[in-house]
């Protein structure tokens, strides 16, 4: 028991720190990848018709749940952690989880993130020693950098699926949820913050796509960016002749889908056997761990030498031990 203790302590963190090292690597793997270069058509005199630029947006990056999709930065308590995308249990234990039916961070409306607060590297351990004021840095896949600054810090219900929720689409919020308090899923620690217009930009574009809304072409328009065709005429002179340029960009419209915020408002909320898939992975490697300990009670018993018989079984104990506890951990609610 003292030894799972310490798993769920120590080891999930370990397996946290993988996670973010492979997050990492894609995410600089991913980043930077959709822009596109504009075509253009030059007249060669003031006869010909009027020169039309296009110029494409960037395309969202494709992602899926658990790819990365930001780099969160809250100086004030010294975390720096990759997001990933979805807020399954999964997806949780690699870092902090974007809620899918949230707007991207830098984007209008209110970006949601989850985080644990103790065990997998207890990325929102600390949250509630943020301050109003203190500043909350998020890098997107594109390199475009948005700073929030702590505007709320609340303590609501679990069941609270508001708080996750777009309530005005005017402004650029930024939601970070985790359990309440230490060690129990009684309740929810809120951070809210707002993004700082003096230092950064509102996103007009997204830098990600969830690959279930960029599947076909029959994809939900609810979710999928829709477009629209800004046109503009800008007067250039030319040898003392004026030429009329038309530049056409399209530019893909934010739209806030908070269809599905009620399912996956609450991620840590799951409770006992919330992943049914560990069940048969538990109990075969518990009787791997049953066959190791017979075994090794064998070999005592043939060279009557309980010392041998520990020894031949020590390292295989404690490494079966290991798939034991992260295939029972799977069992337990997420919050704990």
């Amino acid at each position: 028991m003292f030894l799972f203790v310490g798993y769920q302590l120590w080891g999930t963190g370990i397996e946290e720190a993988q996670s973010q090292n492979k997050l990492e690597n894609r995410f600089t793997e991913i980043a930077l990848t959709t822009g596109s270069t504009p075509t253009t058509s030059v007249a060669p005199s003031n006869n010909e018709p009027s020169v039309d630029i296009t110029v494409a947006a960037l395309k969202p990056i494709v992602i899926r749940e658990g790819d990365p999709i930001a780099l969160i930065d809250m100086p004030t308590i010294g975390v720096s952690k990759y997001v990933v995308a979805g807020v399954q249990t999964s997806d949780l234990k690699k870092g902090p989880g974007h809620y899918p039916g949230t707007p991207f961070p830098g984007e209008l409306g209110n970006a949601s993130i989850a985080g644990h607060r103790t065990t997998y590297g207890e990325p929102f351990r600390h949250l509630d020693d943020l301050n109003i004021g203190d500043p909350i840095i998020i890098t997107d896949l594109m390199g475009r950098t948005f700073t929030y600054l702590v505007t709320n810090q609340q303590v609501v219900s679990a069941t609270d699926s508001w708080v996750v929720t777009t309530t005005d689409s005017t402004t650029a919020i930024l939601t970070l949820t985790t359990c309440h308090p230490e060690f129990s899923a009684k309740q929810r620690l809120i951070v809210s913050a707002e993004l700082d217009l003096s230092q950064s930009e509102i996103a007009t574009s997204p830098a990600s796509v969830y690959a279930d809304d960029n599947d076909n072409d029959n994809a939900d328009t609810t979710t999928v960016p829709s477009t629209e065709v800004v046109t503009s005429e800008v007067a250039t002179t030319v040898v003392a002749e004026t030429t009329t340029v038309t530049t056409t960009t399209t530019v893909p419209a934010i739209v806030i889908d908070d269809s599905n915020n009620s399912e996956s408002a609450d991620a840590l909320s799951r409770g006992w056997f919330s992943d049914p898939s560990a069940i048969p992975q538990t109990l075969l490697w518990g009787l791997c761990e049953l066959l190791i300990v017979m075994g090794a009670w064998q070999v005592a018993k043939k060279y009557r030498n309980r010392i041998i018989g520990s020894a031949v079984g020590f390292i295989p104990f404690f490494v079966v031990l290991y798939f034991v506890f992260q295939n029972v951990n799977r069992l337990l609610p997420p919050n704990l």
